[in-house]
């Protein structure tokens, strides 16, 4: 009996464990269950499984969304046994949003449909993309543009002012060349030639070429005189250039010099290192900037290895110039020192080699000066300058020399009395652009005062055509004020015109006054040019100012234009020669038949 109840009970107890499993599989009941289920502690532990959770998409279909919202950061496993997609589909749709949960909950993995997850964008989405990526980009580049415009009104005030020491911008700046055939009288003497002059302009480069081939119609010789002394057959070439000064960091000139300044013009102006057309000279003027905070600038007047010529050295700081005030960081300072030891030999004669006297045991001079620019607005530019200047000329020969002319009554300046003399120059520039550069200028005036033995701008053009007779005058100069006034202007980019006077108050042959001039009219109507260059210094009266004499420099171009290529003109030059007797003035007038080509 005991082992029948111990059977029933293993029976029994199989059928349960039986029935409890198939349950387990398959309850009746299951739709049902939420009845008996907490929802609150369900909502609670949903919640903080979905914060828990990332999201791996939205989308725009709610229940997608709902469902997406639960799956985890592991793999998506599909499956394939359980049900295909397109069912698992439609059930996840047709489900009640409670159902839905509670079947998230209950699994442990989410099986989603790769289309609801990743869908391809169709043809007007990528249009839609493409063109919204590109407003952006449009917006991007257009922030820049305005931050550069912006940072580009601040620094506005920061870029550099146009320097009046360089001069106009040049009206021509290409390439030509002209010549032809000549013909001229030189010294009562008949020659016939070819002559060159080919200019030549490669970016920041310039060359300046003259040659002349002169044939004797009386002797039956070639002319050599112009190649002999002096520098010999380099007199080919006029100069060469690279840079323009004060608009180039580096600029460098090596050969001939006309108008040049050191400075602001107190001791050397309107220098010019050539003043005969035949004995030419080869000289350096240069002018070297770093980073517009200082440079050095000079020049030496002639290679002539006999002698150490006219030299001067100006070495210039701008110290405000990295700031943004805008008068101030324009502030330059410089100082000058001039020498010359000139013993080059004048001619050769049998008595022997003629020099220069008062300069044998050498004059210097030295100056200090500053300015800055005032005002810059787009059509006129306003700038200040001052500076003091001294000569150191006195020397035992010029004291000796001053002595005899005292006993003559040449001199009324006691030997004792002469000192070296000093000046003082202040002035403004006014440049001017009317009606898009129909008419640009450059005015200059300055007031100069200067003390006895001194005459101002004592480096120019005069004192190359006779060093010891402008020394020499400095023993009658007298206290004076005056004043010096420039213009230079283009017009209608055909007409280029300038000049200057300095005129003391009181004009005397004590203190002269001096003129400078010079024109260039370029194919005016197509047919016309005119190139001319004048000097007159030691100017006592200005009745006076074209006569023309010892005093004087003279070089005038007149050209005809016969078509684009052909022309016809004439040279003339008033220029100075040196003779047994000394220099001696020389015309030189040449008609002549060629081209002119520009490109």
């Amino acid at each position: 009996m005991r082992k029948i109840l111990l059977l029933l009970v293993v029976v029994t107890s199989i059928t349960t464990l039986t029935y409890a499993q198939e349950t387990e599989e398959e309850d009746p009941f299951a739709d049902y269950s939420y009845l008996w289920e907490d929802t609150k502690k369900d909502k609670k532990k949903k919640k903080k499984d979905k914060e828990s959770q990332p999201t791996v998409i939205e989308s725009s279909d709610p229940v997608v969304a709902d469902t997406t919202k639960q799956v985890q950061a592991e793999p998506v496993m599909i499956a394939d046994s359980l049900m295909t997609e397109s069912v698992l589909a439609d059930s996840l749709v047709n489900e009640s949003p409670l159902l839905t949960d509670s079947l998230v909950e209950e699994q442990p993995y989410v099986f989603v449909d790769s289309a609801t997850v990743e869908t391809s964008p169709t043809a007007e989405e990528l249009a839609a993309l493409q063109q919204e990526q590109m407003l952006q980009d449009s917006a991007k580049q257009a922030r820049k543009e305005a931050k550069r415009e912006e940072r580009k009104e601040k620094d506005k005030d920061k870029e550099p002012t146009e320097d009046f020491r360089a001069g106009l911008p040049p009206v021509n700046a290409s390439s030509s060349i002209n010549g032809g055939f000549t013909y001229t009288v030189i010294d009562g003497k008949a020659y016939a030639g070819l002559v060159l002059a080919p200019e030549l302009n490669l970016g920041k480069v310039g060359v300046g070429i003259d040659v002349p081939v002169l044939y004797g119609l009386d002797d039956k010789k070639f002319r050599t005189e112009m190649f002999e002394d002096g520098v010999g057959a380099l007199r080919l070439i006029r100069y060469v250039r690279v840079g323009q000064q004060k608009v180039d960091p580096v600029y460098v000139q090596v050969g001939s010099m006309a108008g040049t300044m050191i400075g602001y013009g107190g001791l050397i102006n309107n220098y010019s290192n050539s003043i005969s057309y035949e004995k030419r000279k080869i000289g350096l003027h240069y002018d070297i900037n770093v980073k517009g905070l200082a440079g050095l600038e000079g020049l030496y007047s002639d290679f002539d290895p006999a002698s150490f010529n006219l030299f001067a050295v100006r070495p210039y700081v701008r110290p405000l110039s990295w700031t943004f005030i805008p008068i101030v960081r324009s502030l330059e300072i410089g100082g000058t020192y001039v020498s010359d030891h000139d013993q080059t030999a004048l001619l050769s004669t049998d008595a022997g080699e003629t020099t220069y006297t008062f300069t044998k045991d050498g004059i210097s001079a030295f100056n200090i000066d500053a300015g800055m620019t005032l005002l810059r607005v787009p059509f006129i530019q306003i700038d200040l300058f001052g500076g003091y200047n001294k000569l150191n000329v006195s020397n035992q020969v010029l004291l000796d020399s001053i002595s005899v002319l005292q006993t003559t009554s040449m001199i009324e300046t006691p030997t004792s009395t002469f000192a070296d003399g000093h000046g003082i120059n202040v002035g403004f520039n006014f440049r001017f652009h009317f009606i898009a550069d129909m008419l640009s200028a450059d005015l200059r005036v300055e007031r100069l005062s200067y003390s006895d033995y001194y005459l101002p701008q004592f480096f120019d053009t005069y004192y190359e055509i006779d060093k010891d007779r402008k020394i020499l005058s400095l023993a009658s100069a007298k206290k004076m004020s005056g004043i010096y006034g420039s213009l230079e202007g283009h017009v209608l980019k055909k007409l280029t015109f300038g000049g200057s006077l300095m005129i003391p108050d009181d004009i005397t042959e004590e203190t002269p006054a001096t003129v400078t001039l010079n024109a260039d009219v370029d194919r005016l109507f197509d047919k016309f040019s005119l190139h001319a260059q004048y000097f007159k210094g030691g100017l006592s009266d200005l009745n006076d100012v074209f006569v023309l004499d010892e005093n004087s420099l003279a070089k005038v171009r007149f050209v005809y234009h016969l078509n684009r290529f052909i022309v016809a003109g004439v040279d003339y030059f008033y220029t100075f020669t040196p003779t047994e007797e000394g220099y001696k003035t020389t015309q030189y007038i040449s008609p002549y038949f060629g081209m002119s080509i520009q490109f």
